[in-house]
Order: structure tokens, then C-alpha cells, then sequence
């Protein structure tokens, strides 16, 4: 016979039995989480709008953006960062533009609001104001969104003439409050392992640029000063490799794989799909089996340095040729023919991108590069070249260069394009605030930036900007590099989320980069003097001799070799 003990024992244990059962048949395992929502009904927005926008530098000498040694520290001294502190004379040397990005909210009050910023690609060096930091992460979680500041809480010190305060005086813009800290903004800096997103070539009528990531830039400028003032070229797309087919392609295929991860097993539905998936595979082999499509034939090996220094040698060389109306192929046939260089065409990849090089076209080369004169037939039609180890230019698409440049972890070019400068204008002159200032204005505001934040933009960088020391390229980029660069999210959703990010690329001045290799060679001259005076200029010129002074490295005078590997070192860059 059983105790009243035992019998109470026994009825507890089969409660405890049914109730575990009972759980782990409706998802709540041991460590899981309740069931996400149904991934159909879309998340509530909170009645917020949310603007980002980022000023990022680069120059071709360094290996990142924002490089930690050399740009200034956008942050008040009260912030801490990574950058090093310097003195008068090394700021003034510094590039004027520190790099920064900015988080504003704009609308309506709002609680419990979590914003997670990770830098996927590079670091944080500083941002303002404090947060929950992790490598690489920061945290305002929980946070206020409020019209006044919280009654009874101190803001935190600024220095009076800090560029930062104009941000606190945007009456539109909302305080986030988070644990005793609030502002009208969150400001971040931070380092990038991304490419110098642009290349250029030519001038100073007409410049041939060409991209060097995997995404189309947008909006791009060149800034270039002259004796009689300013010249301005715009483009509203700067072409990647890649197609923005390709890109989309690959976009929908993650879109689809996240939906198909997020959705719930149902064993009925399970079942038919597997019917339907097994009566396709009964159907396709009854039927004939299709060809499959060739594969393309490979690309031909690129020519070593010797052949890509003979080949530039003649694509520099100027050429005269104005044609009103002739196939694309027979045009660029005529620019071969005259840089006494032999073409050849990848038809294959070609027809199947559907160009059609018969197509008639124009060209009027008068006095330009060979070079540019063959960026003016390719690049509007996607197309680009190779130099092969014979010396030739293989043309084919741009999309399939930068396709074995990825496999082999190679740099990215997209398709060359040509942009024309305006005449010399005065900064005073109203035509060249319409070139520039208004230009960028309806440029941003396309972007989908509020008026005020635009504004705001231009009124504290305008003039470095539209008014540098130095030939400076701008260059938007699109919204997928942003978010595969630096992941902002906000929780709950806001209504509109608008990022943007301006790279200020210097130091690519073509002019620069011959005076460069000019005194590279000079680092061999006979004379000492000569020797040790182009060193030093060298090193004067900074960052824009880097590139010059690394294809010195392989040079077979020992002493020139030696000096640039001593420059390299002296301005901080690694040696291999």
C-alpha cells in the first residue's frame, strides 16, 4: 500500500513530466527563446525619422579610410579617442576635413528605443555621447527620444567654439537620452578597411576616373584649383565592375534564403512541396535533356610589369582622331592603330552582355591621352581592357574583369569614364556657388537629407569642400557599401531611415603622382646632392608619393630601391 508521501511524490513528478512536455512541444526548450512574430506582419514603426551622414578621407598612400595617424580628430578634447593628440604645427599640417558621422532623430517623442552600431569593417576611435562599448559595437539601448532636455540633468561640456554646438542648436532635431547622458546627436569616428573608392587620370580639361569597388558611386565631383580660381566636373554615377544586375541578383538570393530560414516547418506543407519538387526532377528527366550554355574561354595572363610600363609608355601618347559616325569597333580599331598596338576583342562575353559594338558612334579626340580616348569608347558601354604578357589589349566586359579579380583577391576597376572640368571661376562668382553649394544641396536633399540637416552640412564643411588647397575628389557611396561597412540599426523601426556618406579622396592629383615618379628617379642620380635633394622632396610630398615609391621597391638600381624602401618606412607604411 502506498503512503499518502509516496502517492504525493508520485502525482508531483507526472506534473513536472506533462509540463515539460507541454513546453518543448510549444518551442520553449531549455535556453530558446519564445517564437519570433510571424515574419509576414510587418514590425511597428516608431513615428520617428532618422538621418545619418558621414564626411570619410582617404588618400591613395594609406591602406584604410579616416587612417588613425593621419586625419585630425573630429571630438572635442573631453572625448576620448584613439587618434594621437597633436601639437599647433601638426595640426596645421594635417589635411583640413576630419573625417565624422552623425545620427540625428527627427519627429515625434519616444520611448524604449534601441540603437546598435557595429563597425564590420575597421574600428571605433571615438564617438560622443557614452555608451555601452564592445569591440567594434556601441550600444544606446533603452534609450528616450524627447522635444526638451530632461529637467534636473547637466548636458555634458563643449568647448564654445566647437564645430559640435551647431548640431545642438538644430531645434528640429530630438534629444536621445541615455542613463545621465543626452543630445541632439550621436557622433562617431572611426577607421575603414575599405578601398580608396576612386582612380584618376588625366586632366586638367578632361579627367578619366575610374571606380574601384564593388558598387556604383553616386554624385562624384572633382574639386581642382587653378590660378584663376576653381574647375568643377560633376557625375551623377561613377559605374562599378560589377553590374548592378549582379548586384541586385545577389541582394534578392539573400533577401530569399533569410525568408526561407525565418519561416516555421509546417509537415503538411512540407510534404507537398517535396511532391511538387519530385514531380519537376520526374518531368525534367523525361524530358530532353537542354545543352547547357559553353562556358567561356579564360582570360589570357597579364602582362608582368616590364609589358604594363611599355604599354603605358604608348597609352600616354597623344592622339588626334575626330570621327562623326563609325561602328564602335572600327573606332576602336583606329585608336589601336595609331597607338601602334594590337587589339583584341573577347566576343563571347561580349554578345552576351548584348553590346553590340557595331553600333555607330562618335569620337572627337583632338591632342588627348590614347588612354582617355579609349575611356571615352568603353566605359559608357561597360566595357574595359587587359594588357596581356604579348602586350595586346584584350577588351572585354568590366563585369568580368572584376569578377577574377575577386577570386584572386585582386583590385576591383570598374569601366574608365571621361568628365570634362568647367572653365576657371572665381569662388566669389554666384555661377560658381550654382556649380557647387546648390549642386551638392539638390544632390543631398535627392539622397532623401532633410533640408536643415543639409544645410547644416554645408554651412560647417562647405568651404573646405568647394574651396581646397589641393585637387580633392568627392565621391557618395551607395547605401548596400554603407550598411556592408558600418550596420546602424533602430529598434523599434523608424517611418524613414536615410544614411549617407561623402569619401573625400586627395592625393591623386595626376600632376602630383608624375613629379612623384620624376624624383624617384633621381634617387639614382650620380650626384649625392641630387640624390638626397629628391629624398626630401619626396618625403614633403607625403602620402601622394607612396604608390611611386612602392613599384621603386622592384627597381633594379640598388640605391633607388634602398632609398624609396627608407621613405616607405619613414612615412609609416609597411615594406613586404
Amino acid at each position: 500500500m502506498r503512503t499518502p508521501l509516496a502517492r504525493f511524490l508520485g502525482s508531483t513528478l507526472a506534473l513536472v513530466l506533462l509540463l515539460g512536455v507541454s513546453l518543448a512541444s510549444s518551442g520553449f526548450e531549455d535556453g530558446a527563446k519564445p517564437p519570433s512574430k510571424d515574419p509576414g506582419k510587418a514590425e511597428p514603426q516608431t513615428p520617428i525619422e532618422v538621418n545619418e551622414w558621414s564626411i570619410w578621407v582617404g588618400n591613395p598612400g594609406q591602406t584604410t579610410i579616416n587612417s588613425l595617424k593621419f586625419y585630425r580628430n573630429p571630438m572635442p578634447n573631453s572625448v576620448g579617442t584613439s587618434r594621437p593628440k597633436l601639437d599647433d604645427k601638426e595640426l596645421a599640417a594635417k589635411f583640413p576635413i576630419a573625417p565624422v558621422s552623425i545620427v540625428q532623430f527627427f519627429g515625434d517623442p519616444s520611448k524604449d528605443v534601441d540603437v546598435d552600431l557595429r563597425v564590420k569593417k575597421g574600428s571605433v576611435l571615438s564617438h560622443w555621447p557614452a555608451s555601452k562599448e564592445y569591440t567594434g559595437r556601441l550600444h544606446w539601448f533603452g534609450a528616450e527620444l524627447k522635444n526638451e532636455p530632461p529637467a534636473g540633468v547637466p548636458q555634458s561640456y563643449l568647448p564654445d567654439d566647437h564645430w559640435l554646438h551647431k548640431l545642438r542648436e538644430n531645434a528640429s532635431a530630438l534629444y536621445l537620452r541615455y542613463e545621465s547622458h543626452y543630445e541632439r546627436f550621436i557622433a562617431y569616428d572611426a577607421e575603414l578597411t575599405i578601398p580608396i573608392p576612386v582612380k584618376l587620370r588625366g586632366g586638367p580639361d578632361e579627367y578619366t576616373l575610374q571606380n574601384m569597388t564593388n558598387r556604383r558611386l553616386v554624385d562624384v565631383a572633382v574639386i581642382a584649383p587653378s590660378d584663376d580660381g576653381f574647375r568643377v566636373g560633376w557625375l551623377d554615377e561613377l559605374p562599378a565592375a560589377a553590374t548592378d544586375k549582379q548586384a541586385e541578383e545577389e541582394a534578392k538570393e539573400k533577401e530569399k534564403k533569410a525568408a526561407e530560414a525565418k519561416k516555421a516547418v509546417d509537415p503538411a506543407k512540407k510534404a507537398a512541396d517535396d511532391k511538387v519538387k519530385a514531380d519537376g526532377l520526374f518531368r525534367e528527366a523525361e524530358e530532353k535533356p537542354k545543352e547547357k550554355e559553353e562556358a567561356l574561354p579564360p582570360l589570357p595572363a597579364e602582362g608582368d610589369a616590364t609589358v604594363q610600363a611599355r604599354v603605358d609608355q604608348l597609352l600616354n601618347q597623344s592622339i588626334t582622331l575626330v570621327v562623326e559616325h563609325a561602328p564602335r569597333r572600327e573606332l576602336l580599331n583606329m585608336v589601336g592603330t595609331q597607338a601602334r598596338l594590337r587589339l583584341e576583342f573577347d566576343d563571347r562575353a561580349i554578345a552576351k552582355e548584348k553590346i553590340d559594338l557595331t553600333q555607330p558612334t562618335g569620337l572627337k579626340a583632338t591632342g588627348v591621352a590614347i588612354r582617355d580616348a579609349l575611356a571615352d569608347l568603353l566605359g559608357n558601354v561597360g566595357l574595359s581592357y587587359r594588357v596581356t604578357e604579348e602586350g595586346r589589349l584584350y577588351i572585354t566586359t568590366a563585369a568580368r574583369l572584376a569578377e577574377e579579380a575577386n577570386k584572386k583577391g585582386a583590385v576591383v576597376e570598374g569601366p574608365p569614364v571621361k568628365l570634362v572640368m568647367s572653365q576657371p571661376r572665381k569662388q566669389t562668382d554666384p555661377s560658381y556657388h550654382e556649380l557647387t553649394r546648390d549642386a551638392m544641396t539638390r544632390r543631398l536633399e535627392g539622397q532623401g537629407l532633410r533640408k536643415d540637416v543639409v544645410q547644416l552640412i554645408l554651412d560647417t564643411h562647405g568651404k573646405a569642400l568647394f574651396e581646397p588647397g589641393e585637387l580633392i575628389v568627392l565621391a557618395h557611396l551607395a547605401r548596400e557599401t554603407i550598411d556592408e561597412t558600418v550596420v546602424l540599426d533602430v529598434f523599434p523601426p523608424p517611418k524613414k531611415f536615410v544614411r549617407s556618406a561623402l569619401v573625400v579622396v586627395h592625393g591623386v592629383d595626376p600632376r602630383l603622382q608624375d613629379r612623384a615618379r620624376q624624383l624617384v628617379k633621381q634617387l639614382g642620380d650620380k650626384a649625392y646632392k641630387t640624390r638626397e635633394s629628391a629624398e626630401s622632396r619626396l618625403l614633403a610630398l607625403g602620402p601622394v608619393a607612396v604608390p611611386a615609391l612602392e613599384d621603386a621597391l622592384r627597381d633594379k638600381d640598388v640605391e633607388i630601391a634602398f632609398r624609396a624602401e627608407r621613405l616607405l618606412l619613414k612615412l609609416n607604411r609597411s615594406v613586404p
